[in-house]
C-alpha cells in the first residue's frame, strides 16, 4: 500500500501546480496535497539531492530535529519530498540560544556550514518549542548551492570551531565543556557510528566515521 508521501508525490506529479517557491538556490516548493503540506527538492545536481537526503537521515536517526523526508525518481532524476512544518515560526537566537547549543555537535559533525542559514532561516521552531533544520543542503560533501566541497569535507572536524568563528551571535557562546555535552546528549560516539548505516554513500560513511573519531578524541 503506497505511503502518504509516495501519495503525495503521484499527486505533485500529476498536477498542474508548480507548488510556491520558497527561494534558496535548490529550487524548493511548497505543494498542497491530499495527504497534507510537503516541500519538493531537486537539488543543483543529483549528487547534491541525494547528499541532503543521506544528511537528514543521518540526524533524523540521532534524534536531531528534521522534517521527515522520502526519496523518489521523476524523470530519471532524484527528488526528495519532506513534510511541511506546520504552525513552525521563525528561529530566534536568543529565544533558542539553548537549544542550538544542544544541537551544535550533530551540525559540526555532518559539516553543515549552514546549520542556521545566511538569514537564520535554516532552522524553525515546532510548537512544541523544539528546532527543525530544514535545509541541511549545505551539510556532508556539498555547499548549500551545489558545489562539491571536496577535500574540505575532510576527517577534522574544523566545524567545532568554524561555525562558532563565523556565528558569533549565534553560536559564539558555546563552550568546550557544550561541545561534550551535545556529543553525550546525541548518544556519543556509539549512536553516531550506529546511525551511519542511514548514509548510502560509501564514501560519505567513511569519512564521517573519521569524524567521528575526531570528535571523541576532542571531548575525551
Amino acid at each position: 500500500m503506497p505511503t502518504p508521501m509516495e501519495l503525495a508525490m503521484a499527486y505533485i506529479r500529476n498536477s498542474q501546480n508548480r507548488g510556491q517557491y520558497l527561494g534558496g538556490s535548490t529550487g524548493a516548493r511548497a505543494h498542497d496535497t491530499p495527504q497534507g503540506r510537503f516541500v519538493e527538492k531537486r537539488g543543483n545536481s543529483a549528487g547534491h539531492l541525494l547528499n541532503e537526503f543521506d544528511m537528514n537521515q543521518y540526524l533524523n536517526a540521532l534524534g536531531v530535529g528534521v522534517p521527515q523526508a522520502s526519496l523518489h525518481q521523476e524523470g530519471g532524476r532524484p527528488t526528495m519530498l519532506t513534510e511541511f512544518e506546520e504552525g513552525a515560526t521563525a528561529y530566534q537566537p536568543e529565544r533558542d540560544r539553548r537549544q542550538v547549543t544542544q544541537d551544535f555537535v550533530p551540525h559540526a559533525l555532518t559539516a553543515n556550514w549552514d546549520m542556521l542559514g545566511m538569514d537564520n532561516d535554516n532552522a524553525l521552531r515546532r510548537p512544541d518549542g523544539s528546532l527543525s533544520y530544514v535545509d541541511v543542503g549545505g551539510a556532508g560533501s556539498y555547499r548549500a548551492q551545489g558545489a562539491p566541497k571536496g577535500g574540505a569535507f575532510g576527517s577534522t572536524v574544523g566545524e567545532l570551531d568554524t561555525l562558532r568563528d563565523k556565528n558569533p551571535y549565534e553560536l559564539g557562546h558555546i563552550t568546550e565543556q557544550d561541545i561534550g555535552q551535545s556529543f553525550d546528549r546525541y548518544g556519543g560516539e556509539t549512536a553516531m557510528n550506529d546511525a551511519l548505516r542511514y548514509l548510502q554513500d560509501a564514501q560519505t560513511q567513511n569519512i564521517m566515521q573519521q569524524r567521528i573519531q575526531d570528535v571523541a578524541r576532542r571531548v575525551a
